[in-house]
């Protein structure tokens, strides 16, 4: 027989017990062509409490599961103090999720994540989510044929089995797009785009990387405005929304970075924003997590040669929506990109409940082709 199950408990500010939780998916992934090791340093930044602002006022545990001598699994719990007062369940989440399949492993960390929310007055728990929306989130359920983009999840395909028997159901989708440069635009998206373009009230600008704070509490207006009735959403203040910024700036493509303006008078106002960014797991995935100067320099001269971009954000402000602004910078970004080389784009992820995007994205051409699932559980009978 098996040994049994024994779940640790590890603490997030040591770095010690963070690199012991980090370590865990190596062996899991190993030999899967599709898995693409996240930087280790990027993992670190996100738990530990003294550099991620998220800390503030969200809280985080976690735990790994050993069978004998063997690491098979681990999990974070996480609470959202933020979020409490906003919904009628207080409702704790999991994240980080990662287990060898099988259901007595899964279910042991699912146990320890949904003890620790409890004990903070969580009736449900949600995920996995790691730790925020903002960041990975969803369990791949369909779509394993290819690996993630940047800052998109990936596992396989028994993690939803394991979770729908321990209890779990599925409470929201998020979906995943592909859209082809060598396909054009189709034509009502064109329509729109070219209506709005002849109108005179708008106009399309990119991000000004001189100005680059600046820029970044604009799109912290448009983003907490855009998406503040979106499932799920928490809005970002200053200091946070910088943190995730510093975090892509590296990477940042002002191509791809592009404001909608609106005529006010004399002057224009951004009204609207979307964002794209090179794909750079397509460098990461041969770098195994470790940033030494070599793979620094790998990935600086890979992002010339990145094939593939993520629009990542794509959001406009309430009282200027129906008016075709995103249609504007769906076709610009694919003008871009056709006229640059870029051979794909993924538009993820989109809320299920979110119709009016779908549409549009399936108006320009866009196929579904991934799907990512958030799962809760009631933690009272």
């Amino acid at each position: 027989m098996s040994p049994p199950v024994e779940v640790i408990a590890l603490t997030p500010s040591r770095r010690v017990h963070r690199r012991r939780f980090i370590a865990v998916p190596a062996a899991l992934y190993r030999g899967d062509p599709c898995w693409v090791p996240p930087l280790r340093r990027d993992v670190h930044r996100l738990l530990d409490p003294s550099a991620n602002p998220w800390h503030r006022h969200g809280e985080i545990a976690l735990f790994i599961a050993r069978r004998g001598a063997e690491t098979v699994g681990r999990i974070a719990a996480v609470h959202d103090r933020r979020r409490d007062p906003t919904v009628p369940t207080p409702t704790g989440a999991f994240g980080f999720f990662e287990c060898i399949d099988d259901a007595d492993c899964a279910a042991a960390l699912l146990d320890a994540a949904e003890r620790w929310a409890a004990e903070r007055g969580c009736v449900a728990i949600r995920g996995p989510m790691s730790p925020t929306m903002d960041d990975e989130c969803g369990c791949l359920v369909e779509g394993f044929d290819s690996p993630p983009v940047v800052q998109m999840a990936y596992n396989p395909p028994y993690y939803g089995h394991l979770l729908e028997a321990a209890g779990y159901r599925k409470e929201q989708d998020l979906l995943a797009y592909e859209l082809m440069s060598a396909q054009e635009i189709r034509r009502p998206i064109v329509r729109i785009a070219d209506a709005v373009e002849a109108s005179g009230e708008f106009r399309l600008r990119r991000v000004d990387p001189r100005r680059f704070r600046d820029e970044v509490d604009i799109v912290r207006r448009i983003y907490n405005a855009a998406w503040e009735r979106n499932w799920g959403f928490m809005p970002l203040d200053e200091v946070e929304i910088a943190w995730r910024a510093k975090s892509l700036e590296q990477i940042l493509d002002p191509r791809f970075a592009l404001f909608v303006e609106a005529r006010r008078g004399e002057a224009f106002e951004p009204v609207a924003f979307g964002l794209a960014v090179p794909d750079v797991n397509e460098i990461l995935i041969r770098l195994k997590g470790r940033l030494t100067p070599v793979a620094l320099l790998r990935i600086l001269r890979g992002l010339r040669r990145v094939t593939t971009i993520r629009v990542m954000l794509l959001g406009v402000t309430p009282q200027y929506r129906r008016r075709g602004l995103e249609a504007v910078l769906i076709r610009e970004m694919h003008r871009r990109a056709a006229r640059d080389g870029i051979r794909r784009a993924e538009l993820s992820w989109v809320l299920e409940s979110n119709v009016a995007m779908h549409r549009t994205i399936q108006k320009a051409g866009g196929r579904h082709y991934k799907t990512y699932r958030i799962y809760a559980k009631n933690l009272r009978p």
